[in-house]
C-alpha cells in the first residue's frame, strides 16, 4: 500500500494530490508502507563519554565536532553500501542489506566499522590539539533477520526493526573504546575473511546469561572466501578434464583462456582451486585476484591486486618493492616503470610522474604488461574471480592482456555469473566452461561425505540434497548450520543427528545471497516469484498463471530462480 506521508520536514499532513507541503513548501513524497524480511548487518557507533566532552568544550564546539564526525562516518558507511543511516546524537546507526539485499552485508559492515574508527582517529587528533580532550568511538555489529520498510504515515520514514537491531547496540556497549565488537552471528559471516579475537562471554543488558562476542582486529580486502575445510570435489569430470587439457597446452607454450561460468555457490571457486593446486604441484606459479561488489567502482583495483601478486611486492617495504619491480622490467621505459610503481602503491614520493590522461595511462600500462607477459618463459596461471564485480578499467586492461596470452606459456582462468555480459565474457578464442547444478546422485554423495554413515542421520541426506537443488555450497552451509544449532553433533564426516525430524532450514549465509539475486529482478518478476513461493516447491505453469496472471517466467529461469 502506498500512502501520502506527513511532511518529513515539518509534520504537516498534506492535502490529497498535493505536490508540496502547505506548511513549509517541501516536496510531498509517497511512500510504500509494506514491510519485508531482510537479512542485514546493523552497525552502531557511539562516542565514549560524550557528556564529559560536552561539559569540557561547550555546546557550540560540541556541535562542530559531532557534525564533522557525522559527515565523515556517513561517507564511510555509504561507500560500503549502506543506504540507510542515521545520526543518533552522539553516534551513528547504519544498516547494510536493506532496502536492497547485499549478499556480503557482513563483510561490508566490517569494512565500514574499521573505516569509521579511522575517521574518528583523525577527528580525535584535531580535538586533542584544540580542546585537550580524548575522543574515541565504540562500534558494535550484529547480523540477522529484521523487518524493514515504511512505518506509519508520520515523519519516521524507512526503518528496520527487530531484536537484531537491539543486539547491535548491545555489542557497541561492550566494545572497548576504539574497538569493534561483533556478535556471534556477524563473526560467523566473516570468519573466513577477518582476523578475529578469541570468543569472549559478555554480559549485555536484557540477557540473563553472558553471550559470545568477538573483537574485529582486521580484514583482508583481497580475501578469497577460503578459510574453512573443503569437501572433495564431486562430479565435474568433464570440466576438470577440459581445464587440465588447457593447462597442459599452456605449459607446452600454447597459452589459453577459460571462462568458468555459474551461479553463486555452484562451485566455480572450488573448481579453480582444484586446477591451481594441480598447477602448483607441477611447479607452475599461480597469481590470483578477486573482485568484490563493494569495490566495483574503484578504478584499477582488480588489476592492481593481480599485479601485486605477480610482481611479488606484497609484504615488502616500498623501497624493496621498487627494486623488485625494476629487476623484473629491466628493459622497460623508465616512465612506464614509474607508472607501474604508482599503480602498485609503491611510488617514490620524491619522484614526479608524467602528466597523462587516464586513457593514456591505461594504454601504456597495458602495453608494458603485455610485453612482460610475452617475455616470460616460465609457465604461469592467472586467476581473476567474480568478474561480474570488476571495475571498468581493470576489465579493459585484463582484456588487453589476454590478447597476447595465446603466444605465452600462461593459462588465464576467469570466473563469473551468468548475468555478466562484459568484455571478459566474450573473449575471442576463450573456452567457456559452464557449471550446471550437480546431479541428484552427485549431491547425495557430497552430503553423505559431509554427514557420515551414522544411522541417526536417516533421511537427512535426501532432505538436504533436495533443499540444496544441486548447489554444493548450499549443501555445505545447510550441514554447517545444523551442526551449529546442535541438531548434528560430532565432527564433519562423523555426525550424529540428535532429533528425529531435522529441519533443513536455509541458513543466513544463503538467505542473503538468494535475496540479492531476487532484488535484482524487476517488479513483475518479483511478483511472480512471490506467487510461486505461496504455491510451494513444485507447481505447474497453469497454477502460477492462475495466481499471478501473466507470469514472468523467462527472467526467473534465466536468473536460475
Amino acid at each position: 500500500m502506498t500512502v501520502a506521508t506527513a511532511c518529513r520536514m515539518c509534520g504537516t499532513k498534506p492535502r490529497k494530490a498535493a505536490r508540496f507541503c502547505d506548511g513549509c513548501g517541501a516536496p510531498v513524497t509517497a511512500r510504500d508502507t509494506h514491510a519485508e524480511y531482510k537479512q542485514v548487518t546493523v552497525l552502531f557507533a557511539d562516542v565514549v563519554h560524550s557528556m564529559d566532552i560536552a561539559a569540557a568544550v561547550g555546546a557550540e564546539r560540541l556541535r562542530e565536532i559531532m557534525a564533522d564526525l557525522a559527515d565523515r562516518c556517513a561517507a564511510v558507511v555509504q561507500r560500503y553500501g549502506s543506504t540507510f543511516a542515521q545520526w543518533t546524537g552522539d553516534g551513528i546507526m547504519a544498516v547494510f542489506g536493506a532496502p536492497v539485499a547485499l549478499e556480503d552485508h557482513g563483510f561490508r559492515a566490517c569494512l565500514a566499522a574499521l573505516g569509521v574508527q579511522e575517521e574518528a582517529k583523525r577527528v580525535a587528533v584535531d580535538v586533542s590539539k584544540r580542546d585537550g580532550v580524548d575522543l574515541r568511538l565504540r562500534v558494535g555489529l550484529n547480523s540477522g533477520e529484521v523487518t524493514a520498510g515504511g512505518f506509519g504515515s508520520g515523519p519516521f520514514g524507512y526503518a528496520t526493526v527487530g531484536e537484531q537491531v537491539g543486539m547491535a547496540q548491545r555489542m557497541e556497549a561492550v566494545a572497548p573504546p576504539g574497538g569493534v565488537m561483533l556478535s556471534a552471528a556477524t563473526a560467523r559471516l566473516v570468519e573466513g575473511a577477518a582476523s578475529l579475537g578469541d570468543v569472549e562471554l559478555v554480559q549485555i543488558k536484557g540477557a540473563k546469561a553472558p553471550v559470545p562476542a568477538r573483537r574485529l582486529l582486521g580484514l583482508d580486502e583481497e580475501h578469497s572466501g577460503v578459510g574453512r575445510a573443503e569437501s572433495n570435489l564431486v562430479g565435474r569430470r568433464w570440466e576438470m578434464a577440459a581445464v587440465e587439457g588447457l593447462l597442459h597446452r599452456a605449459i607446452e607454450g600454447h597459452g589459453a583462456v577459460a571462462g568458468v561460468v555459474g551461479s553463486a555457490g555452484i562451485g566455480k571457486s572450488r573448481l579453480v582451486r582444484e586446477v591451481t593446486g594441480m598447477a602448483a604441484a607441477r611447479g607452475v606459479e599461480v597469481f590470483s585476484a578477486f573482485c568484490e561488489s563493494h569495490a566495483s567502482d574503484v578504478p584499477f583495483r582488480v588489476v592492481t591486486a593481480l599485479l601485486r601478486a605477480a610482481t611479488g611486492v606484497r609484504g615488502l617495504d616500498d623501497a624493496a618493492a621498487r627494486a623488485a619491480v625494476r629487476a623484473q622490467f629491466p628493459d622497460a621505459d623508465s616512465e612506464d616503470v614509474l607508472l607501474l610503481e604508482d599503480l602498485l602503491g609503491i611510488a617514490d614520493p620524491e619522484v614526479a610522474l608524467a602528466k597523462l590522461d587516464p586513457d593514456a595511462r591505461r594504454r601504456r600500462l597495458t602495453a608494458l604488461l603485455n610485453a612482460a607477459s610475452l617475455a616470460r618463459e616460465a609457465p604461469a596461471v592467472y586467476v581473476v574471480e567474480d568478474v561480474h564485480w570488476i571495475d571498468e578499467v581493470s576489465e579493459s586492461m585484463i582484456a588487453g592482456f589476454i590478447t597476447v596470452i595465446p603466444r605465452t606459456h600462461s593459462l588465464v582462468l576467469i570466473t563469473y555469473r551468468p548475468e555478466y555480459r562484459g568484455a571478459l565474457s566474450r573473449l575471442p578464442g576463450a573456452q567457456s566452461i559452464a557449471l550446471a547444478p550437480l546431479s541428484d546422485s552427485e549431491t547425495a554423495a557430497l552430503v553423505t561425505e559431509l554427514l557420515g554413515p551414522h544411522r541417526s542421520v536417516g533421511r537427512l541426506p535426501t532432505i538436504i540434497a533436495e533443499r540444496a537443488a544441486g548447489n554444493p555450497f548450499f549443501a555445505e552451509e545447510i550441514v554447517r548450520d545444523l551442526a551449529e544449532r546442535g541438531v548434528l553433533t560430532g565432527a564433519r564426516g562423523g555426525y550424529v543427528c540428535q532429533v528425529d525430524h531435522a529441519d533443513a532450514a536455509v541458513p543466513a549465509t544463503l538467505q542473503a545471497t538468494i535475496a540479492a539475486r531476487i532484488d535484482r529482478l524487476d517488479l513483475a518478476a518479483k511478483r511472480t516469484l512471490h506467487a510461486a513461493a505461496v504455491i510451494g516447491l513444485r507447481f505447474s505453469a497453469e497454477q502460477l498463471a492462475f495466481l499471478e496472471g501473466e507470469a514472468e517466467m523467462d527472467e526467473l529461469i534465466a536468473a536460475e530462480l
